[in-house]
């Protein structure tokens, strides 16, 4: 498997880890990359950018609909992804109705089928960006990292307390897998306000971790007016914007990085976690 640039976007629900991941692909599409976005959210939203005609049909989906009238051996890596525009290959976990299953199960579903049908071989795509929901870091959700699917870790923070936990939740999966090959690349602040005393806190947060900050996200009405358009990225909607060239910027840096400049995480144990704020 071509590992190279295997990357998760790891972060809390609303975190705009969802934002940043689709903006990645599209990057990394019109610099002429072949992208493989993967969807790993219940929200199954990770794609609406990157696709016209709104929510795609999601793994779970699919996987109801073909494997109850279909021989498994006769499906395809296409026949579960849609082509998006800059040919983007899209898929979307999905996930149960609330209250009803796993979704983390169907996480691990849509990965090894991936798998089985060649999806994640080397040589098949030059960039695949996964975009994981990382409030509870469950068997499922932490999938790419069992899984030995992932290689480079971004995770999306703010100096919001629960934002740092979840983050820290993450750290401790990927030092849990780090025997697989996955490292924490490093951490990316989305932070609500700009006050000096939440930059030195999410600054403050990466040291304990041993890690660094890859890009402060700047905040930028060309992300609202994106979310609601839902036809286009903000890098194609508004490639002057400060999101854009930030998102540039950080896509430069994730390619950059190398394993021997990433050591294993430090994360705290949950009473150092709320001591140290």
């Amino acid at each position: 498997m071509n590992r190279r640039n295997n990357i998760v976007v790891f972060g809390k629900g609303g975190i705009g880890k969802s934002t940043i991941s689709s903006n990645l692909s599209t990057v990394y599409a019109r610099r002429g990359l072949k992208v493989l976005h993967v969807g790993c959210d219940p929200k199954h939203d990770s794609t609406l950018g990157l696709v016209d005609g709104g929510l795609i049909e999601t793994f779970m989906e699919k996987y109801a609909r073909l494997f109850g009238v279909r021989d498994r051996a006769e499906l395809t890596a296409a026949d579960l992804m849609i082509r998006g525009r800059l040919g983007i290959d899209c898929v979307e976990a999905g996930g149960p109705e609330p209250g009803v299953g796993c979704a983390g199960r169907g996480i691990s579903l849509m990965l090894e089928a991936l798998q089985d049908l060649g999806a994640l071989e080397a040589g098949g795509y030059d960039a695949r960006v996964f975009d994981v929901l990382g409030d509870v870091v469950c068997g499922g959700f932490a999938a790419p990292l069992r899984k030995g699917f992932a290689e480079k870790i971004v995770i999306v923070v703010s100096e919001e307390l629960m934002a740092l936990y979840a983050a820290n939740n993450i750290a401790k999966s990927v030092k849990t897998y780090s025997s697989n090959g996955v490292y924490l690349a490093g951490l990316v602040a989305n932070l609500k306000d700009s006050a000096k005393t939440d930059r030195e806190r999410v600054e403050r947060f990466a040291s304990i971790l041993g890690t660094r900050i890859l890009e402060f996200v700047p905040r930028d009405p060309a992300v609202r007016e994106a979310e609601f358009a839902r036809d286009r990225t903000v890098v194609e909607r508004a490639p002057g914007s400060a999101f854009a060239k930030s998102v540039e910027s950080l896509a430069d840096k994730i390619l950059a990085i190398e394993k021997k400049d990433c050591p294993v995480p430090t994360p705290m144990d949950d009473k150092r976690f709320y001591a140290a704020w």
